[in-house]
């Protein structure tokens, strides 16, 4: 039996490459306008990484089902790379899609906020900045949504939504690492931590838990709200904490006072 993607996984999946194939060498796009107005032809698969099924390319047996059909378990691809990745394991190989999925995901982010910060003698510190806050917002925006349709989805279970919801929860961790060095420190507190222990919105008996709910909702519109209050030193007011940093900042002072004993 196959482990095939959930359908809200697919669409995850094509939309955090911009429903372009992730093989670098292709980045071929797979969707375009149908012959009928309301209609459009889509060309992409949602591969596996490690095989849906037994005698599979690169099938594992110490993977569960679950984890079989996990995002984490997915590239997007055209299909002619779709296929390509199965002839040849040993080249094409799971270290090797993994980090195409990172590229391409990456790759995604650079397209919609208009191209990679390019550091040069024609571009100020103060420019750098703002263009790394603007790349923040768009993606803390890109991920808010995903999120809000794998807790629409009724066709994965809780321990799948969960697991999307760390996935996409990583992705800004990782994300704003790599740019930190431009980010003021209250920033990534509060946009890491906006997305920290949101598997909790999901209970076991299937229903949301309002109160993890209403506070994830307070800690987006404060994430998004602060990013767009950079001035023209690339600079946010953060004299007004939020509930994350206060309750951050309260964690850290605790931390160094313990240090001191």
């Amino acid at each position: 039996m196959r482990d095939d993607f959930p359908k809200i996984t697919k669409d995850i999946l094509a939309k955090r490459v911009g429903y372009k194939c992730s093989n670098p060498n292709c980045r071929k796009i797979t969707i375009g306008p149908h012959s009928i107005d309301d209609k459009a032809i889509n060309l992409g698969v949602a591969a596996h990484i490690t095989a849906a099924s037994q005698r599979g390319p690169r099938f594992s047996v110490e993977m569960t089902s679950d984890e079989r059909k996990s995002i984490k378990n997915g590239i997007w691809l055209c299909q002619n790379c779709a296929k390509l990745i199965d002839t040849d394991i040993v080249k094409f190989s799971i270290e090797e899609l993994l980090n195409w999925k990172l590229i391409a995901e990456k790759k995604s982010l650079l397209v919609i906020t208009t191209g990679e910060i390019k550091k040069n003698q024609n571009s100020s510190l103060f420019e750098e900045r703002i263009k790394v806050y603007e790349e923040l917002y768009y993606e803390i925006r890109e991920i808010d949504s995903l999120i809000r349709e794998v807790i629409e989805s009724a066709e994965i279970t809780i321990e799948d939504k969960k697991d999307a919801v760390i996935y996409l929860g990583f992705h800004v961790a990782k994300f704003t690492d790599e740019i930190g060095f431009h980010l003021q420190h209250e920033i990534v507190v509060q946009c890491i931590g906006t997305f920290v222990g949101n598997e909790d919105i999901f209970s076991s008996d299937e229903k949301l838990s309002k109160q993890t709910f209403d506070t994830y909702n307070r800690n987006i519109r404060a994430s998004q709200e602060l990013l767009k209050s950079v001035d023209s030193q690339g600079l946010i007011d953060t004299s007004r904490k939020t509930p994350l940093m206060k309750f951050y900042s309260e964690l850290e002072a605790e931390q160094r006072k313990n240090d001191y004993l």
